[in-house]
């Protein structure tokens, strides 16, 4: 499993950094949180989860692709994350960029009361990168995300905080 998951995070690396302009591979970490609603039959309740991780990435003047590999001892996920770096027209490459992306991951959760703990989730985020030096860089961004295949989990949405060392 750690092979094919190895594979499939260079491949897509590749595949989805923009070959037009110089790009920049890159490795951090990130610290989560998730406010995850459990809907049942005739409520809606949250239960917070936060989570450490793992990222890998590459990243071109416009687009960057991530790879995240997150969880605690009942909630694990691995994600690729798409996101287009916005207004770099207008202010060029400033020390703050902001951006928008899109989502899809795996879900691992022990903790509900269902008998399937797998699942897969798909939303958006968006956030800001903050340049800290020429090779280390802050991501302070917020999710929204729908879950699928795992009842009773319907939606998470939360922040994180990730620092990224460019190689």
């Amino acid at each position: 499993m750690f092979k094919f998951t190895l594979l499939f995070t260079l491949l897509f690396t590749t595949l989805f950094a923009q070959q037009e302009n110089e790009q920049f591979p890159f490795i951090g970490t990130t610290l989560a949180t998730h406010s995850i609603d459990l809907k049942s039959t005739d409520q809606t309740s949250s239960q917070n989860e936060t989570v450490l991780g793992f990222r890998y990435g590459k990243q071109t003047l416009d687009w960057r692709t991530v790879f995240t590999l997150s969880g605690n001892s009942n909630f694990q996920t691995f994600a690729m994350e798409i996101d287009k770096i916005l207004l770099d027209e207008l202010f060029g490459t400033a020390k703050i960029r902001p951006y928008l992306g899109a989502t899809i991951g795996y879900l691992h959760y022990n903790e509900n009361d269902s008998s399937d703990s797998d699942g897969f989730y798909y939303g958006g985020n968006f956030g800001f990168l903050i340049y800290a030096t020429a090779t280390t860089d802050v991501d302070l961004s917020y999710h929204y995300h729908k879950v699928s295949g795992l009842d009773p989990l319907d939606t998470m949405q939360g922040a994180s905080l990730s620092l990224h060392y460019f190689f």
